[in-house]
């Protein structure tokens, strides 16, 4: 056998099994491309959304802002109102019209003098509403002896139930322009929620359609990697029948070379040379050309 003849069935399976694995590597690459292109505008889309939230971050940092100055407000208006509350007490807020909360010795001593007047200018014949007026006047003339008894206290009392009105005035003062605070931080972030609603439409479309190429490029990407893992394998095949082939034609090469080396030798034998020749011809007539 010369090293051009290789078995036809052998030369025949590799020609065939590396048109095959031509075939293989070209859809592998085929798929790595469609996947290469599909991750591009997946990566794209995922840029453009990140674009967006980058730019409303902007407005969520103002708003965590805002919402800080809203709670230390809320929390300086309670603080406010507790300390309203607890100056309040047991106490009961004054409306206008209302008692005056002591009694007063100027009112007591007019009215002491009306009764006294009455009793001495109009006097009555009515027994029973005389003892009646006299017995007023007597009550009258008690009590206010009682009050200008302790009216130093009374006023002391009075200045400082004024002063703690006034003070809970104050803190309740305060207190609402706290919550008039709160009341404008709280439609300040309403108003940056409702920028950022305006944006989420586009960024769940984006997202949503990043994900469809995700998937549709990992589809492609299993694609890519089965014809990739079959063309290993048969490459394995591939490469071993070329060895086979390379084997089978080197064994060739060298039972030529070994006969031709064996006809040099008995060339040398003048003895031998008609020997040689004879087999020199029966070699060409098998196996091919002979190197002399």
């Amino acid at each position: 056998m010369s090293p051009d003849e290789v078995p036809q069935d052998l030369m025949k399976e590799l020609s065939e099994s590396e048109k095959k694995l031509k075939s293989l590597y070209d859809k592998r690459d085929y798929f790595n491309d469609e996947a290469k292109v599909h991750r591009e505008i997946r990566d794209d889309l995922h840029k453009k959304r990140r674009a967006i939230l980058d730019e409303l971050s902007v407005y969520r940092e103002k708003k965590d802002e805002i919402a800080q100055k809203l709670k230390a407000a809320k929390e300086r208006r309670n603080a406010y109102n507790e300390k309203a509350r607890l100056l309040r007490g047991d106490r009961k807020p004054r409306s206008e019209g209302d008692p005056e909360p002591f009694e007063n010795a100027y009112t007591l001593d007019i009215e002491l003098k009306k009764l006294e007047n009455q009793y001495e200018v109009h006097p009555t014949d009515n027994l029973q509403k005389e003892r009646a007026l006299v017995k007023r006047i007597d009550e009258i003339r008690r009590k206010l002896l009682e009050v200008r008894g302790k009216e130093e206290k009374d006023q002391m009392a009075r200045v400082e139930g004024e002063t703690v009105e006034d003070e809970i005035t104050e803190y309740r003062s305060l207190a609402d322009q706290e919550h008039l605070k709160v009341q404008k931080f709280y439609e300040e972030m309403m108003a940056i929620d409702d920028k950022l609603k305006e944006h989420y439409p586009t960024i769940n479309h984006l997202r949503s359609e990043s994900d469809k190429k995700h998937e549709e490029y990992l589809k492609i990407r299993k694609h890519a990697d089965s014809y990739h893992q079959r063309a290993t394998e048969l490459r394995e095949k591939v490469l071993q029948m070329r060895n086979e082939r390379d084997k089978l034609r080197n064994e060739a090469r060298d039972l030529i070379n070994d006969q031709n080396r064996s006809v040099s030798d008995a060339l040398d034998d003048e003895n031998a040379l008609e020997d040689a020749a004879g087999k020199a011809v029966e070699l060409l007539l098998k196996h091919g050309k002979i190197d002399l």
